[in-house]
């Protein structure tokens, strides 16, 4: 598309180039305000606000289409009905006054020995003129009016979903391809109702081609097989966008995995942990260095209990998003072997994939907080690489001791316990929130200062 302006009509006037070939694209042809585009699509804008009864009364004819042969008698009665109510209408003492007084007031000004009758639209216009949604209990005859704005946009989404599957409605717009933009469909609706739309808009597959523009994490929840388009506001003409697919051997928990990656998709940086221990303490740490209310700046921390680091890592990367992680210098023995695999170097190597940067891949004899200090010292100058060049921070132990090395005394002091690391991994989230507690802004600002929790200052870059 090329953007044009007519100067002497004032309005914008774009130029529409479409083919199989970027390089050989052919102008579309257009007749005022129409391309012949429109011949092929038929876009149906559902905005933010959008209006229950004018969207009703708009495609009454294809939501409540009547079979005149099947309904002649009933429709004679409702013809008869209708008679009659005019009739009555026309009897009452206030509309003769009124039909009595109006007609020669209206003769003054033309004499075209016209007079007005007061009638009911019903009659004149068709039985659906004044036809309006209700709601109905299932145990009583009582009707209630759609108020409320979540009601009705609930009820707005219902009959959208019925036009989207309606033949007789595909019929009518000439079997055009319909395509529905929907804006911030997560106003007026509650949390619960925010996710059972997306459940209707992702899962139960009623709209082919779908466009969404959304703040809200809830509407996402169900996404799978989505073209993701973030959209900045920011110094960024350019928007960046991938396409994503709930990873196989995470489809039974979707929900889930999903839950965690919406809410980070709408910050800039991202801090990926391993648990909830250092959800708990990085946030501490967040709001007595930068601010109690360090998100407003675009900062969020995902933890990606069960799910590992990489599905997050690689989507919020392709979205433009600083995604910086810490993880444990973990080792683990394999079943039936001798030896410990030095995990927190394999996750790393997996999630870069860069030859120039591995780590090796080491068997210990043992899992001792010295042996893993001690590979970590080996390999500190390709471990600094990593974190310099992708946002990768390991911890030269666990989050337990490498926070011991920095708040030792500190820590037997608030937990009155000689051994504050047993302490914290007994029973991780509850005792970390007991030392979170008692954290003084001083000993915040010694662990955002330490070599060891680098990864926050790289958050706040």
């Amino acid at each position: 598309m090329v953007a044009g302006y007519n100067k002497s009509e004032l309005i914008g006037i774009p130029t529409l180039y479409w083919g199989g070939d970027l390089e050989n694209l052919q102008e579309m042809k257009y007749k005022g305000i129409f391309y012949e585009i429109d011949e092929i699509f038929n876009p149906i804008y559902i905005d933010a606000y959008v209006d229950l009864y004018v969207m009703f009364k708009k495609n009454i004819s294809q939501l409540l289409f009547t079979d005149e042969k099947k309904d002649e008698s009933k429709l004679k009665d409702i013809d008869d009905s209708l008679k009659n109510l005019n009739t009555f209408i026309s009897e009452l003492s206030g509309v003769k006054s009124f039909e009595e007084k109006i007609s020669p007031e209206y003769n003054k000004y033309k004499n075209e020995n016209l007079s007005i009758s007061i009638k009911s639209e019903i009659a004149v216009k068709g039985i659906y003129s004044s036809v309006v949604p209700y709601i109905k209990r299932d145990d009583d005859e009582i009707l209630y009016p759609t108020s409320g704005e979540g009601r009705k946009k609930l009820l707005t989404y219902a009959i959208f979903n019925i036009l989207s599957e309606d033949n007789d409605f595909r019929k009518n717009k000439f079997q055009k391809i319909n395509i529905f933009l929907i804006e911030e469909p997560e106003n007026h609706l509650h949390r619960a109702m925010q996710i059972t739309l997306s459940n209707i808009l992702f899962v139960e597959n009623r709209y082919n081609y779908l466009f969404i523009t959304t703040h809200s994490s809830y509407i996402l929840s169900e996404m799978d097989k989505v073209n993701l388009i973030r959209i900045y506001n920011e110094n960024k003409i350019e928007s960046s966008s991938i396409v994503y697919n709930v990873p196989t051997e995470f489809v039974n928990n979707k929900k889930a995995l999903n839950s965690g990656l919406t809410e980070a998709i709408f910050f800039d940086k991202v801090l990926l942990v391993e648990g909830p221990s250092e959800c708990i303490l990085f946030d501490k740490v967040f709001r007595e260095v930068e601010g109690l209310y360090y998100e407003s700046k675009g900062i969020y921390i995902l933890c990606v209990d069960g799910f590992g680091f990489k599905p997050y890592y690689d989507i919020l990367r392709k979205l433009d998003i600083k995604c910086v992680i810490k993880t444990d210098n973990d080792l683990r023995k394999p079943k039936n072997k001798d030896k410990y695999d030095t995990i927190g170097f394999n996750r790393i190597n997996d999630i870069i994939n860069d030859e120039n940067n591995l780590l090796p891949k080491l068997k210990l004899d043992s899992n001792k907080v010295s042996d893993k200090r001690e590979i970590y010292e080996k390999n500190i100058d390709t471990l600094d690489k990593i974190a310099e060049q992708y946002y990768i921070f390991l911890s030269r132990c666990s989050l337990e001791e490498d926070l011991d090395e920095v708040v030792h005394e500190e820590m037997k002091k608030y937990l009155n316990k000689e051994d504050p690391v047993k302490y914290l991994k007994d029973a991780k989230k509850k005792h970390m929130i007991e030392l979170v507690e008692k954290l003084k802004k001083e000993d915040c600002e010694k662990i955002y200062d330490h070599y060891n929790f680098r990864c926050l200052k790289e958050v706040l870059k």
